[in-house]
């Protein structure tokens, strides 16, 4: 209930909040610059609804699986992204098994 009062909030700083999803975030359709670092968050899914985000900072979260990364690409404006610490930057990039 505290986002749908905050519609035309543009910028949100929740490091080290003890956050482990998202939900809810589609709430602020304003956001530009979302600064989560140093979370348990895994599921990005709930980015996907923030049209204006331009800035995403997730480093230190529980980011494992490329595919939520994806979940990224529905936001249009995003031109910064920052997810040093994730799970998903230590795996190898996917490929053909064969190389």
């Amino acid at each position: 209930d505290l986002g749908t009062s905050l519609g035309r909030l543009r910028v949100l700083w929740l490091a080290r909040c003890g956050l482990v999803d998202l939900d809810g975030i589609g709430s602020l359709p304003a956001l530009e610059e979302l600064y989560v670092s140093y979370n348990s968050i895994s599921d990005l899914s709930p980015l996907c609804l923030l049209e204006q985000l331009e800035v995403l900072d997730l480093e230190g979260n529980s980011v494992e699986d490329l595919g939520q990364v994806r979940y990224l690409q529905l936001c249009p404006r995003l031109a910064t992204l920052t997810l040093e610490g994730n799970l998903v930057c230590l795996r190898p990039s996917p490929g053909p098994r064969n190389e």
